[in-house]
């Protein structure tokens, strides 16, 4: 294998990206790429030895996450943070500090002049869940009233489990309908310690109910402790995130596969709202699929109201899911390429506050 080695400091210098490298003992700069003196408008000279917060302006939690990973000897990561340039307004980075062989190396995402939960169009998808709900109650009670009469011409178990799902969800739904008209303006009303898995597992009933060809794949940590939440709001996100995969598989002649997977990611922090602390987000729940995957031009805007990559998508169900994050101080991502594409929703736990 030949040596790569002197493709390195060209690739790192070159790094699109503001990028520091901290000593860990003083928690001094002692180099910095092209990127963030571009950023700055500093030359490497005025920014060596001097520590990263007096030469951009953050809140007092996030300049605790160098320590945090000199502690740990791990990666740990803040969403949404509000920073300050001398001169300039306002805006929001993410940041990542890991340790390496020669310090903590920092980078800063730019994520631009809001934090990405408020750019998921919180007032439209509010104002749609009102009305969405107001239009859901009338036919519910007519649905349940008609799954009860079919109870008394269905003789099989399997049949009679397929009627009690239909009416446990008809009472969730009808549920979720009393709560649309404030998702998202608020914290979960009911929120509780809820069993992640628990809440999969049925998610992935309901929609194999509806396509029993497709091919699931459950990959669940069993030490994974509880999250906080409300288990309907968070039903109805994952419901949104399988039903998306099962749509993305769908054209893939029995070959299409969903994995449903959780795990302990340690490291990623976000801000609460209105800039409170951040908060720990360690349990991350994946919905994997092997579809074609999602152009690239769309990852960015998929969690927009509208924003369909499906002919007759309505793009209101990632914005739902969104909502529903931000609600329990949670974040959503995605990742695509052809082949594999994953959603992941990191969530509190019950020790957390849900700010």
């Amino acid at each position: 294998m030949s040596d790569k080695s002197h493709f390195l400091p060209p690739l790192i210098e070159e790094w699109p990206f503001p990028l520091l490298l901290i000593s860990p003992e003083t928690e001094k700069i002692t180099w910095a790429n092209q990127a963030l003196q571009e950023w700055l408008g500093k030359s490497l000279r005025q920014v060596i030895g001097k520590s990263p917060w007096e030469i951009f302006s953050v809140e007092k939690d996030v300049t605790h996450i160098i320590s945090k990973c000199a502690a740990d000897h791990a990666p740990c990561t803040i969403r949404d943070c509000p920073v300050i340039r001398s001169g300039q307004e306002e805006e929001f980075a993410h940041f990542t500090a890991y340790p390496t062989a020669s310090g903590i190396g920092l980078s800063i995402w730019l994520a631009g002049p809001q934090p990405r939960s408020t750019k998921v169009g919180g007032q439209l998808v509010t104002g749609m869940g009102r009305l969405i709900a107001h239009e859901l109650k009338n036919p519910l009670a007519g649905i349940k009233g008609a799954a009860q009469l079919l109870r008394d011409d269905v003789a099989s178990e399997e049949g009679q489990s397929l009627i009690d799902l239909i009416g446990s969800e008809i009472d969730r739904i009808r549920r979720l309908a009393d709560r649309m008209e404030t998702l998202g303006d608020q914290d979960p009303e009911n929120a509780d310690r809820v069993n992640i898995h628990e809440i999969l597992r049925r998610a992935r009933r309901v929609i194999q109910s509806a396509n029993p060809f497709l091919i699931f794949t459950e990959r669940y940590d069993p030490s994974l402790p509880h999250a906080k939440g409300d288990a309907d709001t968070l039903m109805q996100a994952l419901l949104n995130l399988i039903k998306n995969a099962a749509e993305a598989v769908e054209d893939l002649n029995g070959k299409g596969e969903i994995i449903l997977e959780t795990r302990f990611r340690s490291g990623v922090s976000a801000r609460g709202k209105l800039g409170l602390e951040t908060q720990h987000l360690p349990i991350e729940i994946r919905i994997i699929d092997n579809g074609p995957g999602i152009a690239e031009h769309v990852t960015d805007q998929i969690f927009q109201p509208f924003v369909s990559t499906k002919p007759e998508g309505q793009g209101l169900g990632l914005s739902l899911v969104s909502k529903v994050a931000a609600a329990h101080g949670g974040i959503v991502e995605v990742k695509s390429r052809p082949g594999k594409t994953k959603f992941s929703l990191l969530l509190p736990t019950p020790n957390e506050d849900i700010s």
